[in-house]
């Protein structure tokens, strides 16, 4: 069981993206792009994650999960390939769109796989540590990426996506040294009929739980936060003083400070438990994000803790998730989960950017970061999102599903 941890965290050290993060928006802003098209390419990726997730959660249930995992991989390096032609905002936003699918091929998928494996075990209360060191891994490597990221671009702007190409490549092999998971016995077979009508159908199910459904809305408030923040704050830190040749040391603390907080994330559950995790939130960024809006130069420190907590919540998010989710359609169901976040997320971006041009980026963030908090708040207190449940896992799990559903969509 070690051994396959240990092949898994190299496999999630692959999807690094620290040689390309940290130059990304200069090197759109080099092709021609404003701070409005940036905005709207990246809500086109968002977009892209919405309308992807539900096919590729069905695609991970019914081929199987390393195989579109390595599928994942295999786009991520071409669309990496893909970045150093662009030049236009057409052609970053095809680019865009071909990375949600890739991104989207794994987000769920991995988790599942994990989730299976130790479930397998007897280990599912393993989950959440397992997953944040996994995140760690990544995260240190993608921290080394990010402090050469800054010179390969000095050297040709095209080597840093160049370098995240070839390690995308790298996955491919780790990737199949690890075993297949198969669920249950009962649900293996049932696996294999999952159409994409079926797979709505569950989703619909599980949505309309109140232990997931407003857990998810909170969630997606706060992804509101997550995503203007990593999209806008480039031109953010620049506009409080932060040099272009600092940019790639400061992406590389960023990795480290959100290493250290998926490491503990475990820890953090067992203190707190999930719903001191979760009701932490609202005064977190309530203060942090109005402190900037006073002194500047507190934008830093709240780009870091954005990070940290962010990846911190993650798998405790989806431990609470997998712990009410049955073994068929569990891909399905964390890929919809990904879905609300991306449509929340992408809905936020392609109105930000005209608005982050007209009242600054600072202010911007600043008076997001508060009227999420305060939104928040008051969801939290109207509707307990963080919930112990007494519902069935997956009632359609045990096949109660309509028999018309294993006809394939077109």
């Amino acid at each position: 069981m070690i051994s396959i941890v240990k092949r898994y965290y190299a496999y999630r050290a692959t999807l690094t993206n620290g040689f390309y993060l940290p130059v990304s928006v200069i090197y759109m802003k080099a092709q021609g792009l404003g701070l409005a098209e940036i905005g709207f390419v990246q809500a086109v990726f968002l977009f892209g994650m919405v309308a992807g997730e539900l096919p590729t959660g069905y695609l991970a249930d019914y081929l199987g999960r390393r195989k579109t995992l390595a599928l994942g991989n295999a786009v991520t390096a071409t669309v990496m390939v893909g970045f150093v032609f662009a030049s236009s905002t057409a052609a970053f936003t095809a680019l865009m769109l071909l990375w949600s699918l890739a991104w989207t091929l794994r987000s769920g998928t991995s988790d599942a796989w994990l989730y299976e494996l130790l479930a397998e075990k007897d280990l599912e209360g393993e989950f959440a540590r397992l997953s944040g060191r996994a995140e760690s891994v990544m995260l240190v490597v993608s921290a080394g990426a990010a402090l050469t990221a800054g010179f390969l671009y000095t050297v040709d702007p095209a080597v840093p996506f160049t370098v995240n190409a070839a390690v995308a490549a790298l996955g491919l092999p780790a990737l199949f040294t690890l075993p297949r998971t198969s669920g249950t016995p009962d649900t293996a077979a049932d696996e294999q009929s999952m159409t994409i009508r079926r797979a709505a159908s569950l989703l619909r199910e599980q949505f309309t739980r109140p232990s997931i459904g407003w857990l998810v809305l909170y969630v997606a408030l706060f992804n509101v936060v997550f995503s203007v923040t990593r999209v806008f704050e480039q031109p953010a830190l620049r506009s409080v003083g932060v040099p272009v040749a600092g940019l790639g040391a400061l992406y590389a603390g960023f990795k480290i400070v959100s290493a250290i907080a998926t490491g503990v994330a475990g820890a953090v559950q067992d203190r707190l438990g999930t719903r001191g995790v979760m009701l932490s939130l609202v005064p977190i960024f309530g203060v942090l994000y109005a402190s900037f809006a006073v002194f500047p130069l507190l934008l830093v420190p709240a780009v870091f803790t954005r990070r940290a907590v962010s990846q911190l919540v993650r798998p405790v998010r989806n431990e609470y998730l997998n712990d009410r989710l049955g073994d068929l359609g569990r891909a399905t169901v964390l890929s919809g989960v990904s879905m609300a976040l991306s449509l929340a997320s992408g809905t936020a971006n392609l109105l930000g950017g005209r608005v982050a041009e007209g009242l600054g980026a600072v202010t911007f963030l600043s008076a997001t970061g508060v009227a999420v908090s305060v939104v928040a708040g008051a969801l939290w207190l109207l509707t307990s999102p963080v919930r112990e449940d007494t519902e069935p896992a997956t009632p359609s799990a045990t096949g109660s599903a309509d028999s018309s559903s294993s006809v394939a969509d077109p």
